[in-house]
């Protein structure tokens, strides 16, 4: 996708790369560290308080200690007093990652089609070092195992569930690394979301109460509002 094609203040679809357009009513960004770029397309992004950024991320891969194979016991985890979250890997591995402390430089990515996508040495020494002082026993290679890749990230952490000042283009971003569990759920919400919009509900007046389908409990859409004030109960991490 290269541009957002849209006419009297109406999306109208997508323009791609070989110069084909797609016409298409209705458009949800749900594009990930790309979100910025196609809400700069659309141009929706002077409408919102709250942006989002693409940030570079490394979490990195290390044996099971042998005493505790973490394919059987393994389980999720949030240390917040030494910086990093671990969980169980595929293989019998311990996948860990930062938990955002302030001493951990954050790398803000401008292309997310050109950023380095190799583990760092000091971000490998640094994460695994401290899992160490929680599992003293675990094995560390001398090269660094794992993935790097982008996060979508808010102002706030907290994701962007919403319609744009673009009739007709809407907005699932932001997700901050923490809401790939909650993925059936936002496709509800957003569905329910873009059917009372598009009904003539003015969302950015009476934001949207959605009831969960299992839960039966009320999700209060506002939070999610691409116009809120930046939310200052949240960690401003990964945690969310």
């Amino acid at each position: 996708v290269t541009d957002i094609v849209r006419s009297a203040g109406r999306v109208r679809g997508v323009k791609l790369e070989n110069g084909e357009e797609l016409p298409a009513p209705i458009v949800v960004n749900a594009a990930g560290p790309y979100s910025f770029l196609v809400n700069r397309m659309a141009g929706v992004e002077d409408g919102m308080s709250i942006k989002t950024r693409a940030l570079r991320r490394e979490v990195h891969h290390l044996p099971s200690p042998k005493e505790y194979p973490f394919d059987q016991y393994g389980i999720i985890a949030s240390d917040t007093n030494i910086g990093i979250y671990l969980k169980p890997e595929s293989g019998n591995k311990v996948s860990v990652g930062s938990a955002d402390p302030v001493c951990d430089e954050k790398t803000w990515i401008e292309d997310p089609d050109n950023f380095d996508r190799n583990i760092s040495e000091l971000q490998w020494r640094t994460q695994v070092f401290r899992l160490s002082k929680r599992i003293p026993s675990i094995p560390i290679p001398n090269s660094g195992a794992g993935v790097v890749d982008l996060y979508d990230v808010t102002d706030d952490w907290t994701p962007i569930y919403d319609k744009s000042d673009l009739d007709g283009f809407y907005l699932a971003v932001g997700t901050s690394g923490h809401q790939f569990k909650n993925a059936g759920a936002v496709g509800a919400l957003m569905a329910e979301l873009i059917d009372a919009c598009e009904g003539g509900h003015d969302q950015d007046a009476a934001p949207l109460e959605v009831t969960g389908r299992y839960t039966k409990q009320t999700i209060d859409t506002g939070a999610f509002s691409r116009r809120r004030s930046l939310n200052f109960e949240s960690s401003f991490s990964v945690r969310g």
